[in-house]
């Protein structure tokens, strides 16, 4: 009896592991894949490099965050709100730019933009991508939705001097 009730209570703890797993899944929403799927989100993200920098040349990348809505809205960000990828030719993820803090509460006011600057330097000539990611939790009253958005990739080319 005493190992039908330890099978039984594995059993129910196996279901709800599974259960949360799936209910932390169908939380998350991830980049939009179409234009009428980006239009659902709240927000609308874009980053600006210049097409040419020298190498070993400073340059700023400028990512920007744009409430689309009709309305305020107060979301949960990292500091800086975006992290940077930054990919070669081959699209291999040379360097990521992360964030240095977490949980960062934020009002947008409607058609609001934010523009965030990052500075950076290539080491190496060649052509290369940058895009820039939102991961952001938007509060709706008592409700909260977990949102991630990556910019297009943008080309940049480093020249030799």
């Amino acid at each position: 009896m005493k190992k039908f009730a330890m099978i039984f209570l594995l059993f129910i703890l196996g279901c709800q592991s599974v259960e949360s797993e799936r209910s932390l899944a169908d939380k998350a929403e991830t980049i939009p894949s179409s234009t009428a799927e980006a239009e659902q989100y709240p927000v609308a993200v874009d980053v600006i490099v210049p097409e040419q920098v020298g190498v070993n040349e400073s340059f700023t990348m400028d990512a920007e965050i744009k409430n689309t809505a009709d309305e305020m809205l107060e979301i949960t960000t990292g500091d800086p709100v975006f992290y940077y990828i930054i990919r070669d030719s081959t699209g291999k993820s040379i360097n990521t730019i992360t964030r240095t803090d977490v949980g960062i509460v934020r009002t947008i006011d409607m058609k609001e933009v934010i523009v965030e600057k990052h500075s950076y330097r290539f080491k190496n000539p060649g052509i290369y991508e940058i895009s820039a990611v939102l991961e952001y939790t938007l509060h709706n009253g008592d409700s909260r939705k977990l949102y991630k958005m990556e910019t297009a990739r943008k080309k940049i080319q480093a020249l030799e001097d």
